[in-house]
């Protein structure tokens, strides 16, 4: 296949993510469009900090990956230290820098924003993304007529849009309203295929727990992930369009660095086929400490889903950890090794699913094939 984009991950801006995407192997990035989303500063920093240096962990970290970036965390009053607005300051630095990126708006984002994002998509020149959320799908045919009329004042294309449809977390919904947010989405892919022609439509949820309670200690559960059969009951509906597939990686959507567990729990996420597998300690607090990632990496290397140590960064860290190659890390270490297996893992899913989408094959065939 081509390297048309099949895959749009949703990363928060954190140094060990994106270390997770820069690390793809080169055959899979073109596939890989993520958005990432610049977080709020900490309590102790201002705006212009957190600005530059998400600028500079993104030319660090992914200096060859074209991003989408999703600044909403800057209010629209926020200006720098010399009294510039933060916004136009943070993407003159990413284009300084050399980062690949496509501005964001979403219909959740303060109003007055898009006057000011579009002259940034204009200069820019690497077209605009628009980030959707449930509530816009229900609106349906009047939300797409919206971003035609707009992207025509604007003098960008449809064919340099993308449209990133969020679905937030689908882990705890029941069948009923799995299947309702099934049908909308469908709706509103329908009605935007037959509206215009643009640059890039993908679905994207996620399955992911928000913690491990769910999880027994020293134990090991699956976890289905419901974004795989919504994305392909309506990938395969519209076969030769290519819709693409999106996720948040191995975090929870609503996941938030200024919320500090108590008792955080050594633990190693791990995607296979339509789960994600989480294999728990215990404390970090309490035994071995972070000492216990060696024996939670052999456990995943004697596991059935293990792959094998050339698969992807993030399994050669478990082998190396497993045999004492390696160190235990900390949890950012952990958060870079399960998240590059996992967007490894799904980057090499889709070319193989979406052939057999345009060749016909139906959705249940292909989940009992992916399984």
């Amino acid at each position: 296949m081509n390297a048309k984009t099949l895959y749009s991950p949703i990363l928060k801006g954190k140094a060990n993510d994106l270390k997770a995407l820069g690390k793809i192997p080169r055959s899979l990035a073109p596939h890989v469009h993520a958005l990432v989303e610049l977080l709020p500063p900490d309590e102790d920093e201002s705006i212009e900090t957190a600005c530059v240096r998400f600028a500079h962990q993104l030319r660090k970290h992914c200096p060859q990956n074209a991003v989408s970036v999703d600044l909403h965390a800057i209010a629209p009053d926020h200006v720098t230290d010399d009294g510039s607005l933060a916004l136009e300051a943070l993407c003159a630095s990413l284009r300084g820098l050399g980062v690949l990126f496509t501005p964001v708006f979403g219909f959740d984002h303060e109003p007055e924003l898009w006057d000011r994002i579009v002259p940034i998509a204009t200069q820019q020149g690497r077209g605009l993304t628009f980030r959707l959320k449930i509530d816009d799908l229900e609106a349906g045919e009047d939300t797409i007529a919206d971003i035609v009329e707009r992207l025509r004042y604007a003098g960008i294309s449809t064919s340099d849009t993308k449209i990133l449809i969020d679905l937030g977390s689908l882990g705890t919904l029941d069948a009923v309203s799995l299947v309702r947010l099934r049908g909308v989405t469908q709706d509103f892919v329908d009605d935007a295929l037959t509206a215009a022609k643009f640059g890039l439509i993908s679905v994207i949820g996620s399955s992911m727990p928000k913690d491990v309670s769910g999880v027994e200690k020293e134990d090991e559960k699956a976890f289905y992930r419901q974004e795989m059969p919504i994305w392909l009951n309506i990938a395969t509906g519209v076969p030769a369009e290519g819709i693409a597939f999106g996720d948040y990686g191995i975090v929870h959507p609503n996941f938030s660095d200024k919320i500090i567990p108590k008792h955080p729990n050594a633990k190693i996420r791990y995607t296979r086929g339509l789960h994600h597998h989480i294999f728990r300690g215990h404390s970090l607090r309490e035994g071995l400490k972070f000492q216990q990632y060696y024996g939670l990496a052999r456990r995943v290397l004697g596991s059935s889903v293990y792959m094998n140590r050339d698969y992807s960064f993030g399994d050669d860290y478990v082998w190396r950890c497993a045999n004492g190659e390696a160190g235990c890390g900390n949890l950012g270490t952990w958060v870079e090794v399960d998240m590059n297996h996992h967007m490894v893992h799904v980057a090499a899913q889709l070319p193989q699913i979406l052939t057999r989408v345009a060749a016909g094959v139906s959705a249940n065939e292909l989940l009992t094939l992916t399984s």
